[in-house]
């Protein structure tokens, strides 16, 4: 059930209608008072009372009040007031004097220094409505079997309304059931409309409407008007209006396994339905491949088609998972684009959810430094991450390049990572050959508690050997000092020559 309670808004018409009443008949609205010393003023509304003299008594010992009367700050009466005297002008402010400030003996000598007059204002009362709707569903689909709505109508004001009409603007719904006008000669201040009066409980009015088939979401708004006069004839007019919804006649779904392995296949299922009265025609329905997702099978994800009144169509196609997702991925919403009546529509469907469970084994090798000398020492760092959501058994293994020797460490480790754990291990070798070395790449195999596992394999890299540079030495041989001594013997065969 949905109420809802307006607020209130009277539009005065001023009207002259023939009716007889006296002052006794008059209904006031709740006021207000104040102790007015000389001078002093109290104001309601457009109306203000000023005490503007406190004349002496008479030998009856009764007490006096002057009091001037504005309306919209113009002067428009003079009064004199007993104790307990009301004044009512032009049938719209009752003005009382309700108490003074001494009491009669005291007042027929002298004036008290400060004499005061509680003078109490009292608008006319008008009637006022609170209008009530309240309907048997939140919104309603073109499927449902009518719509149904009670409405209470209230008169919270300060009198009693009369000759009140109450008339129902249905917005374009179709009336099947009650009466959309209603009418009472009198509604008492606090009493409510009669819907049935063929009971003795107070109804409220109902009404029942047939439900269109309409090509898109609609709101149908139901407007109250309720029109009265008080007891002097003046009219009063109020008008509140409630929306109801009603959802296209056309529906689409979209569905998705809420959670599979990551070595299962995922279901997606697109559902459409026509639940008016007529036919749609020429729709088409497209779809669109979810990140970390491939299809499984040759489906284009596009459909064309048309719908009966009352037809419903589905359609299916397959996902594989990629890589695990615990927080769920969230799968697109189908469009679907159709004609009627000259125009196009479109409308699109939820976006469901589906979580992915699973493994996910990621490993890297780096090399450092990336550049030595031959013969040089390298080390090689390893690590292997578990970016899923499930523990695995890791088996990792490396083999050194060709002319490689291991000087450090073990090539390989063997753990088991929980979700979200990095285990990182090296090795140091020393590489004899030169040139641009390519390091092959570590394995992993891996396998989880589920019979799910894989073999992984890091980038490859590469490190440069440089060939080593020897500085420069002079080494004495045989040779060498036969030619020093042949050339010592040459020289002293020469000198004696000479001689």
């Amino acid at each position: 059930m949905k109420p809802f309670v307006p607020l209130l808004l009277i539009l005065f018409l001023c009207t002259n209608i023939v009716s007889a009443y006296d002052e006794d008949d008059l209904e006031w609205a709740c006021g207000n008072s104040k102790e007015l010393h000389l001078g002093e003023t109290i104001s309601n509304g457009n109306f203000t009372v000023e005490a503007c003299n406190f004349p002496r008594s008479d030998q009856n010992e009764t007490r006096f009040v002057g009091i001037r009367l504005y309306e919209n700050g113009i002067p428009v009466s003079d009064q004199t007031l007993v104790e307990g005297e009301d004044y009512i002008y032009d049938d719209e402010i009752r003005i009382t004097a309700i108490e003074f400030s001494v009491p009669p003996s005291d007042w027929t000598t002298d004036l008290p220094e400060d004499p005061w007059a509680e003078i109490k204002m009292e608008p006319i009362g008008i009637p006022r409505f609170d209008v009530e709707f309240e309907t048997d569903e939140d919104d309603y689909s073109a499927s449902s079997p009518l719509i149904e709505m009670d409405i209470t109508v209230q008169n919270t004001g300060d009198a009693e309304a009369h000759d009140v009409d109450i008339d129902v603007d249905t917005g374009g719904l179709e009336v099947i059931g009650g009466r959309a006008h209603q009418h009472c000669h009198s509604l008492e201040k606090g009493r409510r409309v009669d819907g049935d009066t063929d009971t003795p409980a107070l109804d409220p009015i109902t009404l029942r409407f047939d439900v269109p088939s309409v090509i898109e979401d609609t709101v149908f708004n139901i407007s109250v008007t309720i029109e009265c006069y008080d007891i002097r004839g003046v009219k009063y007019s109020y008008s509140e209006s409630y929306p109801v919804k009603v959802r296209s006649m056309f529906s689409i779904s979209k569905s998705i396994n809420e959670n599979i392995y990551i070595d299962e296949i995922a279901t997606v299922t697109i559902s459409l339905r026509n639940d008016g009265t007529r036919p749609i025609n020429s729709i088409t329905v497209s779809d669109t491949l979810p990140s970390d997702f491939e299809l499984n099978g040759n489906s284009t994800l596009q459909w064309e088609l048309d719908l009966g009144a009352g037809e419903s169509r589905s359609f299916t196609y397959q996902l594989k998972p990629l890589q695990p997702g615990t927080e769920g991925y969230v799968i697109p919403p189908v469009v679907v684009r159709w004609a009627d009546g000259g125009k196009r529509y479109s409308a699109q469907s939820d976006s469901p959810t589906i979580a992915v469970y699973g493994p996910k084994i990621e490993l890297s090798k780096t090399v450092n430094p990336e550049t030595i000398e031959e013969g040089g020492i390298a080390t090689v760092t390893i690590e292997a991450k578990n970016t899923g959501n499930v523990l695995a058994s890791v088996d990792v293994v490396d083999q050194l390049p060709e002319g490689a020797v291991l000087t450090d460490g073990v090539p390989g480790a063997d753990v088991v990572l929980r979700a979200g754990e990095t285990h990182t291990f090296d090795y140091s070798m020393k590489i004899n050959s030169t040139g641009s070395v390519e390091l092959p790449p570590a394995v992993a195999h891996f396998a989880d508690t589920h019979d799910y596992g894989g073999t992984v394999v890091s980038d490859n890299i590469s490190i440069t050997v440089n060939q080593a540079v020897h500085p420069a030495r002079t080494i004495d041989t045989p040779d060498q000092t036969i030619a020093a001594a042949a050339t010592a013997n040459a020289t002293t065969r020469t000198g004696e020559e000479s001689g």
